[in-house]
């Protein structure tokens, strides 16, 4: 009976140590699948703001406009007007939509903008009809120099936050300079 308990014993040991092991690969590999999306909606208003650029500089508009509180005649705002993403304020980007919205002064006004999933198109969007919530918020903020300094150039900043799989919260922060090209 002895040996028995101790075969049991030992095989118990044996068993738990590959178990743990699978089980914390597991968890790191959702956290990598959620900071590879994190990434990807990050990259996705990078390219967005160029997008607004390049489209205002192509109809010879403010390289801006739409980013700035002035009309560019595509991108909306959903609460009507235009959203200002400069002078210290973020905005979240729905790039499916050609949609810029003020969300506030800072990230933790932002935070509560959750980034909805439509199953359906495949996508990230912030309509809520009929898709799924993430635990993913994304915001932009984009900063031009001061006056007498080179107006030409912008400071874009994307920051996506989300909490991982055991809650604890984490944030992704992707720089771009802006330039406008002519």
């Amino acid at each position: 009976l002895v040996e028995t308990l101790s075969a049991v014993l030992i095989l118990a040991i044996a068993i738990t140590g590959p178990l743990t092991i699978a089980a914390k690969g597991l968890q790191l590999t959702l956290v990598a699948r959620d900071q590879v999306m994190a990434g990807l909606l990050a990259q996705d208003a990078l390219e967005y703001v160029h997008f607004v650029r390049d489209t205002n500089r192509l109809n010879g508009q403010n390289w801006l406009a739409g980013l700035n509180g002035v009309s560019n005649n595509h991108t909306t705002n959903i609460s009507g007007g235009q959203a200002i993403c400069t002078g210290g304020n973020f905005c979240t980007i729905d790039s499916l939509a050609d949609q810029v919205t003020l969300c506030g002064t800072s990230l933790a006004e932002c935070s509560s903008t959750y980034l909805y999933y439509s199953a359906s198109g495949g996508n990230y969007t912030y309509a809520t009809a009929g898709n799924t919530r993430t635990i993913f918020s994304r915001s932009i903020s984009v900063t031009t120099p001061s006056p007498g300094g080179n107006v030409a150039e912008a400071d874009i900043r994307v920051v996506v936050q989300w909490r991982d799989v055991g809650g604890s919260p984490r944030t992704l922060e992707l720089r771009d300079a802006l330039l406008d090209w002519q």
